[in-house]
């Protein structure tokens, strides 16, 4: 059976697209971040899947996906399903980690849910890198809404923060922890898809408005 990887074909140019951006902006700010798409209207439930570790430290998937999903509640764009319904019904279903589900396992789990969309997140980057002032935490993740029936991704962002992204003078804004810098990433994140959600709900112009 397919991979969800391969069923998403259609739509990952907007990963793919949205990874190769935030990835080429290391003349630019040095917060790098790219995101796009749309999400549907009406507060429709989703179910946020486990992070995968695509960084080499699985406990830190863990912390990502906490972190995102206390987010993604209170940016109040979709009703959230509950972290130990989503690891229930992956254990009913044998589902052991996102990144590898074929689009059965995720209509499956939509169903099992009762959630049309699963949000799917990586984590890219976790762990230190060296600073003016020594080591700073540096951090990376990719999210995604995919509607579970047709396979189509609807949003995706890329996202990469380190420690000293805001710094100003006297090392004012430096962020040492972590923790911290997760929260910081995915706020940055959910911001960008709270926005996309504002966007679908303006008034469509009719012609001539300005």
């Amino acid at each position: 059976m397919p991979s969800l990887a391969l069923r998403l074909a259609p739509g990952r140019w907007l990963v793919a697209s949205l990874l190769l951006a935030a990835l080429c902006a290391g003349g630019a700010p040095s917060v790098r971040r790219s995101a796009g798409g749309t999400i549907p209207a009406g507060r429709p439930r989703a179910a946020l899947m486990p992070f995968e570790d695509l960084a080499g430290r699985e406990e830190q998937s863990q912390l990502f996906t906490r972190v995102f999903f206390a987010q993604l509640v209170a940016s109040g764009a979709l009703e959230m399903v509950e972290p130990a319904e989503v690891e229930a019904a992956m254990d009913s279903l044998g589902v052991r980690a996102s990144g590898s589900m074929t689009i059965a396992e995720v209509r499956a789990m939509a169903d099992t849910l009762h959630a049309p969309y699963l949000m799917m997140g990586s984590v890219l980057e976790s762990g230190t890198v060296q600073g003016a002032n020594g080591p700073i935490p540096s951090v990376g993740a990719t999210l995604r809404l995919v509607q579970a029936a047709t396979g189509r991704v609807h949003w995706a962002g890329v996202h990469f923060r380190s420690g000293e992204d805001r710094e100003t003078l006297f090392g004012w804004g430096r962020i040492r922890s972590p923790e911290r810098l997760v929260l910081e990433l995915a706020s940055d994140m959910l911001r960008d898809f709270r926005d996309a959600g504002a966007r679908e709900r303006l008034p469509a112009r009719t012609e001539g408005t300005p």
